[in-house]
């Protein structure tokens, strides 16, 4: 039996059913996102509703397959023979051309890939929205954000047993990455969560741990943005100013370093939020983040007093001028309120009120 005919025989399956907001709908799609964000088990959780006969289901990162005895031709001719409807790309390399199928669907970590005539879709780790559809035992919003600021939105962290919780984000992180130093540029950027850095600034930093060169470090650190497992914020109208660094799940840092920083954790898991639907997105002086298509300022505070803000805000009143923003969110862990300055709403939402009422 070749390799093709015995992937055809293997009935995938998942343990468990956790409903995203992604879904697989069309008949061409390509399924981008980090590692270990949940793309393999919402594939295989489609296929699950198809007989074993119908579709064709190959995991380009499992070790057991020598993905070197696969190519178009090969695929072409075992989908026309044995009458496959739905061929599924886990991880694909794309190390040869695409074959014919009716229905294709492919994943992949590299947000740079476009394929023409694909319905192209993100699959990010849990939003808050979709961390409540996977808890099933608690119901007060504020309890239930408790539990997502210190497990993340990681599917099988989310899931796990809490006792080895730091020994199962370590695992995972190790998984994700293809070599040493991989790994341990990825850990320097969580130890920079949410600060203002140059790639220059760390590269300096780690060269005095590590083995690296400065071509190799770059090399790397584009291909963590690539794989959208960090993100580099840009200063608004300020190109070559500092970038803002945010990882792809605010909470594996947990998992990488005994540092905490509680503020800077949510700061970046707000981001994560905003990501997911704001592509025109900025950091400036006074605003965490700027929206400019919608002429909107966020700002991540967690109990400051409203007076405080007023004053602080009056401090900023010309650099918010200077963006034309209308209104700003205080985004808080349980503060309400609002004023008004300079023309410019401000109000106070904790998080839980504020991404669900998105």
């Amino acid at each position: 039996m070749n390799l093709l005919e015995t992937l055809h025989e293997i009935r995938v399956k998942n343990l468990y059913f956790y409903d995203r907001k992604t879904k697989i709908k069309y008949k061409k799609m390509l399924i981008l996102g980090p590692r270990k964000s949940g793309k393999t088990h919402l594939l295989v959780d489609y296929l699950q509703k198809f007989d074993v006969l119908d579709y064709l289901y190959i995991d380009f990162n499992d070790q057991r397959i020598d993905t070197t005895e696969l190519s178009h031709q090969k695929l072409n001719d075992f989908i026309k023979k044995n009458h496959i409807k739905i061929l599924a790309l886990d991880n694909f390399d794309f190390s040869f051309q695409i074959p014919t199928c009716e229905e294709i669907v492919i994943t992949t970590d590299d947000k740079s890939v476009e394929l023409e005539d694909y319905y192209t879709t993100h699959l990010y780790p849990l939003d808050f929205e979709e961390f409540i559809a996977f808890d099933k035992k608690h119901f007060n919003a504020e309890q239930l954000f408790n539990l997502f600021s210190n497990k993340g939105g990681l599917p099988q962290i989310v899931v796990f047993n809490e006792e080895n919780y730091y020994a199962k984000l370590q695992n995972l992180a190790r998984d994700i990455f293809e070599s040493k130093n991989e790994f341990y540029i990825f850990k320097k950027f969580c130890e920079m969560q949410s600060t203002k850095i140059s790639l220059f600034q760390i590269f300096n930093q780690l060269k005095t741990k590590i083995k690296i060169s400065k071509d190799s470090f770059y090399s790397i650190s584009q291909s963590l943005q690539n794989r959208e497992l960090i993100f580099l914020l840009k200063k608004y109208k300020q190109e070559k100013s500092a970038k803002k660094v945010y990882i792809f799940d605010f909470a594996i840092k947990n998992g990488l370093t005994l540092k905490k920083d509680f503020l800077k954790r949510f700061e970046n898991m707000v981001f994560l939020e905003l990501y997911k639907k704001e592509k025109n997105l900025y950091y400036s002086d006074y605003i965490d983040f700027y929206i400019k298509d919608k002429e909107e300022g966020i700002i991540c505070s967690l109990f400051t007093p409203l007076v405080a803000l007023e004053k602080k805000m009056l401090k900023a009143k010309n650099s918010l001028k200077t963006m034309d923003i209308k209104k700003v969110f205080i985004i808080t862990l349980g503060n309400e309120g609002n004023f008004v300055q300079n023309d410019i709403n401000f109000t106070l939402i904790p998080f839980w009120d504020w991404t669900l009422g998105e």
